[in-house]
């Protein structure tokens, strides 16, 4: 029992140390970030053609922190996925140590693919059914703050959604995750999937719900697929 107890003390410290590193870690990518904010900013707001605006003098500043937070988050995965794969992964399966680089690599690229969905698909899509309310007596006056927001949200939580068919895998590969437990909750997917695109996209329009909800859809059933692979090749192997 003290050994045991001892050894949870051990995970929760290390574990306490990793926070602390990967919170340094993306404090000084955000600060880096801020250097590249304005050629950032313009990458962005290329997808509305128009210019931003401010409601106050300090949000211009508020929205470079803003973008550069979302940046040196972004920027920093990689890292804090390793340090997961390290720290936790390695160290309870150790068969799996030598998959570190190419997981990483594979993540990394899944990520990527989340944003590159975003930037020239979904956000162009949304912010056009967003602006088509313009008429000739109302402007669409832009906010520099939630613009940056509504971008940043987007194409982060498509980023690490796109990373749920490499989770599955591995998962499935654990025994954690079957074939049968994907079928027992098939019927709730699209419920689900439907509460976290209204949780987790920044307008409350059902049009970009809708857009955010089909990747994840999307997502759910590749993932099963993965998961089935995975189970039909552990019965034949």
């Amino acid at each position: 029992m003290e050994i045991r107890a001892a050894a949870i003390l051990d995970v929760l410290e290390r574990s306490r140390k990793g926070l602390a590193v990967y919170a340094v870690l993306v404090i000084g990518l955000t600060v880096a970030s801020f250097f590249y904010s304005e050629p950032i900013l313009r990458f962005l707001v290329r997808l509305l053609g128009r210019k931003l605006v401010a409601y106050s003098p300090a949000e211009g500043f508020l929205a470079m922190i803003n973008l550069s937070l979302y940046c040196g988050i972004a920027a920093s995965l990689p890292a804090g996925a390793w340090m997961l794969w390290r720290g936790a992964v390695a160290r309870w399966m150790p068969g799996w140590r030598g998959w570190g680089w190419a997981v990483i690599l594979i993540a990394t690229v899944l990520f990527l693919a989340g944003g590159v969905l975003g930037y020239y698909v979904l956000l162009p899509a949304g912010i056009r059914f967003l602006v088509s309310f313009e008429t000739e007596n109302v402007a669409a006056l832009i906010s520099a703050q939630k613009f940056i927001s509504f971008c940043g949200t987007m194409l982060l939580v498509l980023g690490l959604s796109f990373e749920a068919p490499l989770v599955s895998y591995f998962l499935a590969r654990a025994g954690w995750l079957t074939p049968a437990m994907f079928r027992r909750r098939s019927r709730y997917a699209v419920l689900i999937c439907v509460i976290l695109a209204a949780v987790i996209t920044p307008t409350p329009d059902i049009y970009n719900m809708t857009l955010m909800s089909l990747p994840l859809l999307g997502l759910y059933f590749i993932s099963f697929w993965i998961v089935l692979a995975v189970d039909r090749t552990r019965r034949t192997g």
